[in-house]
């Protein structure tokens, strides 16, 4: 029964994903987190992810191009080794609530400020995204929230954003996946999981790939506005919960 509810999870976790290229960690790990220790947890989610953007990355590669994501992954770099020295000097804690009130705050503005946005780019907003990024990824491993404002600014079709996502996902998680791997992580529990986890996501990628078409530019931007805020919001709950 318990490999039964890790399916679902993870059909309902790539659905999710293939419609707005991000949120299949944030909806899964909560879920997961209720049968599995966080020591499974982790590289399950960054694996599965993997196979989820490879897949985004595939179907939509005929709209992205490499130019589009180099810079951001560049100024990545930085954030993370600035992310993981801050987290030898100050609490994770304190990091994770200062980024889940900006997201928080950052989906509210926006849906305050519904005018349409127009396709454009800035470098310095590409590398401050990228940057935080990195670093949010390395102290709070919520990476993908940062890259998702970029692409909301920078006003791209939902299909350009799908590759863009898809390609920077499996870069990132391609390096945390061999970094886990070093350190022990990976156990004939955690196969037992992804032979599993692998068909499922398959399934849900196949369900949502019909729904693309129907979705408009503005409920679009909504959903990724909504998993933004919902991003900040698990990471202002989970700093609550430690301390209650």
């Amino acid at each position: 029964m318990e490999l039964v509810y890790f399916a679902c999870i993870w059909m309902l976790a790539s659905f999710v994903k293939s419609i707005s290229g991000m949120g299949s960690g944030m909806f899964a790990a909560p879920s997961m987190l209720l049968f599995m220790d966080i020591q499974l947890v982790v590289p399950v989610i960054c694996t599965l992810s993997i196979l989820q953007s490879v897949g985004l990355a595939i179907q939509y590669r005929k709209e992205f191009h490499l130019n589009d994501i180099l810079f951001v992954l560049i100024c990545a770099i930085p954030g993370i080794f600035m992310g993981t020295y801050a987290l030898k000097v100050l609490s994770s804690h304190v990091l994770e609530i200062f980024m889940a009130l900006f997201l928080i705050c950052y989906a509210i503005w926006s849906f305050m400020h519904t005018q349409r946005v127009k396709a454009r780019k800035n470098t310095v907003m590409a590398g401050a995204c990228g940057f935080f990024s990195g670093f949010f990824g390395s102290t709070t491993a919520f990476a993908g929230p940062p890259l998702a404002i970029y692409v909301l600014y920078a006003g791209w079709k939902s299909e350009k954003v799908l590759g863009f996502l898809g390609c920077a996902f499996v870069l990132i998680n391609a390096i945390t996946c061999v970094s886990q791997y070093f350190a022990g992580l990976y156990t004939k529990e955690i196969l037992g999981y992804l032979l599993v986890g692998v068909p499922a996501c398959g399934v849900g990628m196949c369900l949502a790939t019909p729904f693309i078409k129907y979705i408009s530019q503005n409920v679009f931007r909504k959903i990724i506005l909504l998993l933004i805020g919902f991003a900040g919001l698990i990471s202002l709950l989970r700093v609550i919960s430690h301390y209650f």
